[in-house]
């Protein structure tokens, strides 16, 4: 009978998470920030044209004193913008991390356990969200479909995002987890992102759109709003918010070229018109901000 209870009580409290998805996101106009940019951020200017959530990349934390890490994270919310930690999973400096032993084929749960513990911190210091980028693998991810244990590279993901979701959820109900998804729409035989499964355990989807030297060309507007569409179908009861790019490219010499206020809202435009709730910029230090208030409301 004790074992039945916990069982039923752990299934309430799952239940329970599930439910307190965030669906009533008041602003949905985010922007991705560097470590190297925080001090420089222009809030003030962020909050008079509509910006209503920050990702900070998580490498704040080492570069800078904690307190001043925390000091910006209450710095945006007097703003009235709230503070996510741009969250690196299994890829960071241009090194991987793959999240299953090959040997045992199982999770490292320890690798996990350290994920889960910073996000943790992260919202006990309260920031209000966390932005996982990296969840996924390299490129390889069908190489970790082992029958033998029930392993796959799709599993593998959809399990990092339910247990963060799980031990962030359990915290504040109503920080925000989200993602940066890949564009392509058969991602999961090579990263093992699966929109319709991950959208369970994430309020936001992410995927990165950017349209500008994708491979070495530039897509054009029905490629960003089929891709947007395809999201929209699959997101679930999450949002999705597209993550756009501030600048162009020169193909020729690979150099970014800022995009202006008029043709940023184009891109916005596109999106919102495909379907999309929100959008993510990349990135701060690129581009001219346009007026973006209450955009995704009208």
């Amino acid at each position: 009978m004790r074992h039945l209870k916990a069982i039923l009580f752990s299934a309430l409290v799952m239940f329970s998470l599930i439910s307190c998805k965030e669906d009533a996101i008041e602003n949905t106009n985010a922007i991705w920030l560097w470590s190297t940019h925080m001090k420089e951020a222009p809030l003030q200017e962020w909050a008079e044209k509509g910006i209503g959530h920050v990702l900070l990349n998580e490498a704040a934390f080492w570069k800078y004193d904690q307190e001043e890490v925390l000091a910006f994270a209450q710095d945006c919310k007097a703003h009235g913008i709230r503070p996510h930690v741009w969250f690196q999973c299994f890829g960071r400096n241009k090194q991987w991390t793959f999240p299953v032993d090959e040997q045992t084929k199982t999770l490292k749960q320890e690798y996990f356990d350290d994920m889960i513990q910073r996000a943790e911190g992260y919202i006990k210091a309260g920031f209000e969200g966390i932005h996982l980028d990296y969840v996924r693998f390299c490129g390889n991810a069908h190489k970790f479909n082992f029958p033998e244990t029930g392993l796959t590279g799709v599993g593998v993901i959809t399990e990092c995002c339910r247990q963060m979701y799980t031990a962030v959820k359990s915290i504040n109900p109503d920080a925000i987890l989200s993602a940066a998804l890949m564009p392509e729409i058969d991602s999961e035989y090579r990263y093992g992102q699966r929109p319709s499964e991950m959208n369970k355990w994430l309020d936001v989807l992410m995927p990165m759109i950017y349209r500008y030297d994708y491979y070495g060309e530039n897509k054009t507007t029905e490629w960003v709003s089929g891709l947007t569409r395809w999201f929209v179908e699959n997101k679930g009861d999450a949002q999705v918010w597209v993550g756009i790019q501030t600048y162009s490219v020169n193909l020729e010499d690979k150099t970014p070229i800022p995009l202006d206020a008029d043709a940023i809202m184009k891109e916005c435009d596109i999106i919102k018109a495909a379907g999309a709730e929100g959008v993510a910029l990349f990135r701060h230090g690129l581009g001219t901000l346009p007026d973006m208030t209450d955009y995704f409301a009208r």
